[in-house]
């Protein structure tokens, strides 16, 4: 049996379906959060966006640095 707004016989994964309720659950979230402190749209992505680019700056570190993830990504 498939889920609303999926075609007959597609099935998706468990993992599938917990990604996506918590897509929707962070989305709520973050729209709760912005109104709470009357940021604009523009100010909220600036935050979402320093983040996302500390997250990112960790992950790329410790892809080039496995042993050594507080290295700058960009070191030999």
């Amino acid at each position: 049996m498939s889920t609303p707004g999926q075609p007959p016989g597609v099935r998706r994964s468990e993992r599938a379906k917990k990604v996506s309720v918590a897509q929707t659950e962070v989305a709520a979230w973050l729209e709760a959060f912005q109104s709470e402190r009357e940021l604009t749209d523009i100010e909220m992505l600036q935050a979402v966006h320093s983040w996302e680019a500390l997250v990112f700056k960790y992950m790329l570190r410790e892809e080039r640095h496995p042993d050594d993830p507080d290295r700058p990504a960009d070191q030999a």
